[in-house]
């Protein structure tokens, strides 16, 4: 089995196990890509004083989020498609924040239904949403979350203007994928991850099940 030390060899590992259209959609952003970018650059220019002589017996990275019990204060972001990257992504995803001690937040835009993640987890979960104007749509939206239990809503904002992924437009990348004799190709050389979403039933965007036609047009997160 592989030795993971440190996050690039899981990246390296990701790249090597998943198809490319999959990969370009979390591995890119919009545009020039410059927010992309500097979400991790920008943490480049934090650093860490470090402290000696200091008792540490204590040391504890336990807090509390939105009155939610939580090893550190950090949540799993929402990322669409995750059941695309792996079968039955946003389970495992859940399972994993679950394990860990924190918290997991579903997007509008996931292959596995809210249901799905209730069904799989025992502790309450966060749930992203959009600013949508068919209100009836958010209403059951808002109700099936409610169902679900979970504890939280995020809710995004900064899409007033949707930005255009180059590299999801040129891989065709949809839910299920837009098939081409390249993307076929790529995805015969991912064994693995090919074997796995054969045996798994969820392969659409659950979420959107029953949505009113014309709106299947949400953005990816």
């Amino acid at each position: 089995m592989p030795i993971y030390t440190n996050i690039e060899d899981l990246r390296r590992h990701y790249a090597r196990r998943t198809p490319k259209m999959f990969y370009d959609y979390a591995e890119s952003g919009s545009w020039t890509e410059q927010t992309f970018r500097e979400n991790t650059s920008d943490f480049q220019h934090i650093h860490l004083k470090q402290r000696v002589a200091v008792d540490m017996s204590g040391r504890s990275t336990r807090s509390s989020m939105l009155g939610e019990d939580v090893a550190m204060p950090v949540a799993l972001a929402p990322v669409g498609l995750t059941g695309m990257q792996a079968a039955d992504g946003e389970i495992k995803a859940a399972r994993a924040a679950e394990k860990f001690g924190v918290p997991f937040t579903l997007s509008t835009m996931s292959i596995c239904s809210i249901e799905d993640i209730a069904e799989h987890t025992t502790q309450p979960f966060w749930f992203q949403v959009y600013t949508l104007k068919d209100d009836d749509f958010m209403r059951r939206l808002f109700e099936r979350a409610k169902a679900a239990n979970c504890s939280t809503i995020v809710v995004t904002v900064d899409l007033q203007v949707l930005g255009q992924r180059h590299k999801d437009l040129k891989n065709g990348l949809s839910a299920p994928p837009k098939l081409t004799a390249k993307s076929i190709a790529n995805m015969a050389t991912k064994i693995p991850w090919g074997l796995e979403m054969l045996k798994t039933k969820r392969r659409s965007l659950a979420i959107l099940w029953g949505t009113p036609k014309g709106l299947l047009t949400l953005p990816p997160c």
